[in-house]
């Protein structure tokens, strides 16, 4: 390649708006041009010659990498999430990247002489479509709200009434064989119907949840009224809630009303969770870009099975749950530009992890 051409080459890769890595056949990088710089966060002039799996400690993306090094097939429109940087930090940043991989061969075909990958950040894109999905969901949502409230609120309104008419016409026989059993069963039908009445309470409050009023708090404050309201739930559990607040956190805009509920969701969540003498910790930390919100339980974790659901809408492994708690306390964190993950295991406990951003905007 002479001077005109080396210039050239390195023009289009320094323009290219798309990051361009190639690997030779040994797996050691020989291009690396400036948006992979950016992407993966490391020089160029430090990564040329040096393996693959130490440029790029991603593993999903060196499994893509291996299947062309493998099988010398191109595979290509890939969507993979990577974290920025990828060790775990308070200021982590996930990017969305659109990838191929092509195996690359001399002119004559024969000789294959390494990997040409390319990634484009679609983050911002991928966010729209999910802010998109989830538009769609919530309209169907309050279809079915508004058919519930016809269907089931009215029946249950009735129901209880026709109850409580039972319960006086039985107080009036005395001479009844089996009346404590018969007080059973309307104590029974009773709750159940109560239950019932707050599961579609707590659904149409699902898709009603007013507008949010931002207001500037001391998130300590409002957290350990959360904590002093719960902790009789607790109790009665023979469990304990704990407080373990950073001082001088910095101040947060959030929409109170909503905020508690949020909190409330996921501590009565962890409430339910633990068995007698069970421990639930709430910590709260923070950064120079984000505040963050820990809640930790030892009690009886999710399994990887249901892990990846416990967040979809009336998903519920209790016999007596909603499915909604979570659902909600999703919702108002998505609507303060915020983020929920979760790491749990089975009978040990679980771990949520809640990050709101300092910058969000905000009217």
């Amino acid at each position: 390649m002479n001077r005109t051409e080396q210039n050239l080459y390195e023009i289009i890769l320094r323009n290219f708006k798309e990051a361009v890595v190639f690997a030779d056949a040994q797996e050691r990088i020989q291009i690396f041009n400036f948006i992979a710089e950016k992407y993966f966060q490391i020089s160029g002039k430090k990564v040329l010659g040096k393996r693959l799996e130490r440029v790029i400690p991603y593993k999903n993306i060196k499994k893509h990498f291996d299947l062309v090094y493998e099988k010398r097939e191109s595979n290509h429109d890939v969507e993979l999430a990577i974290h920025i940087p990828p060790a775990p930090s308070s200021d982590q940043e996930t990017l969305i990247l659109h990838c191929s991989f092509y195996p690359i061969f001399d002119k004559k075909g024969a000789m294959f002489l390494g990997c040409l990958a390319t990634f484009a950040d679609i983050t911002e894109k991928g966010l729209l479509l999910r802010e998109i999905s989830k538009s769609r969901d919530l309209s169907t949502i309050g279809m079915l709200a508004r058919w519930m409230a016809h269907e089931i609120r009215n029946p249950l309104s009735s129901l209880n009434i026709n109850i409580e008419l039972l319960r006086e016409e039985l107080g009036g026989e005395t001479q009844l064989s089996q009346k404590e059993e018969i007080h059973s069963l309307i104590n029974f039908i009773s709750y159940e119907t109560l239950r019932l009445e707050n599961n579609l309470k707590e659904f149409l409050d699902f898709n009603r949840l007013p507008p949010l009023k931002f207001e500037w708090i001391q998130l300590n404050e409002v957290l350990d009224s959360v904590v002093r309201l719960l902790r009789p739930d607790a109790q009665i559990k023979n469990a304990r809630i704990e407080a373990h607040f950073q001082k001088k956190l910095p101040m947060l805009k959030i929409d109170i009303s909503q905020f508690n509920l949020a909190i409330s969701n996921l501590l009565i969540n962890s409430i339910q969770a633990v068995s007698e003498k069970g421990e639930i910790h709430l910590f709260t930390r923070g950064s120079k870009k984000n505040v963050f919100i820990i809640i930790q339980d030892n009690g009886v974790g999710i399994s990887k099975e249901h892990l990846p659901r416990i967040f979809d809408f009336m998903f519920s492994t209790k016999p007596m749950g909603s499915g909604l708690g979570l659902s909600i306390a999703k919702k108002i964190i998505s609507d303060h530009h915020g983020e929920i993950s979760v790491k749990s295991e089975v009978n040990k406990g679980s771990v949520f992890k809640i990050r709101i951003p300092l910058g969000q905007k905000v009217n």
